[in-house]
């Protein structure tokens, strides 16, 4: 996906997304920044990335929560890149136990997003046989809102949230043509429906392939976009915070009329302001 954005009114851009669905954008300002501070110990990490884009998209929150799972990612990380720039920098951990080497990171967005996938469906269907019967089932994606109610059930039961997922998102499922729940999937039938909704939609899950420099171990690291942005954007609500404080000491301004301020307007306010206090001194 390029690294280019369509011009859209009001500052934003539009964006197509993995699927092909293009919508309006806007980089995250200070006020979505602060948003990120309030809600850190009230809300989870997906739930949260959810909100954000929620907050940032033109349709706002009806269309953040219809997104497909892949296309939230890549609308995540291209709202990254609007924000804060192209290079991603993190610090993973080696999981060898007698290792645990830090490793750091270095990608573009553009390599965590696929190219474009063909146009998706609302509906796929698939015939799987196992040990005792052939089993058909039609299925539609997940969505934001499907990946957020899971989170919050997979805190304290992981194996429960999948389940959850799988009854939202199964339409129909059969067992040598008779109804069965889709809790009474086989687990290799369930794995199976997995690896189909992955196929079509290869972006919901982005994995890095690793190699420790340290002991030579090999490994797979999922990245988790709306966990790795929104603890981004928190350290920079924190300088933000202290921004709004010296300036509305300093000037006596409110903290609306100081977030609507360019960042750079601020940055020079900033500097004139310890410059009289060095003055004064």
């Amino acid at each position: 996906m390029p690294n280019t954005f369509s011009p859209a009114p009001d500052g934003a851009v539009i964006v197509a997304a993995p699927s092909g669905l293009e919508v309006t954008l806007r980089a995250v300002d200070g006020e979505d920044e602060l948003f990120l501070l309030d809600t850190a110990d009230r809300m989870l990490p997906s739930r949260r990335g959810t909100a954000l884009l929620a907050r940032c998209l033109g349709g706002g929150e009806q269309e953040a929560r219809a997104l497909t799972i892949g296309d939230r990612e890549a609308l995540l990380l291209q709202l990254r890149r609007l924000t804060i720039g192209e290079a991603v920098d993190a610090v993973l951990r080696c999981p060898a136990t007698a290792c645990g080497a830090q490793l750091d990171l270095g990608v573009q967005v553009a390599e965590l997003l696929v190219p474009r996938y063909e146009q998706l469906r609302t509906r796929y269907e698939m015939t799987v046989d196992a040990e005792d019967g052939a089993y058909g089932v039609a299925f539609r994606l997940p969505t934001s809102d499907d990946l957020d109610e899971g989170a919050a059930i997979a805190r304290n039961d992981p194996e429960a949230a999948a389940t959850a997922i799988l009854r939202r998102c199964v339409l129909r499922c059969e067992r040598d043509g008779r109804p069965v729940t889709p809790e009474a999937l086989p687990s290799s039938i369930r794995s199976a429906v997995a690896e189909a909704m992955l196929a079509r939609d290869p972006q919901a899950e982005i994995e890095l392939e690793m190699r420790c420099p340290t002991c030579e171990r090999r490994f797979t690291a999922l990245f988790d976009v709306a966990s790795f942005i929104t603890r981004e954007l928190e350290d920079r609500a924190a300088h933000l915070l202290r921004e709004v404080h010296a300036l509305a000491l300093t000037y006596g301004w409110s903290e609306a009329d100081i977030l609507r301020m360019p960042a750079q307007r601020r940055a020079r306010y900033l500097e004139l302001a310890n410059e009289s206090r060095a003055v004064l001194r």
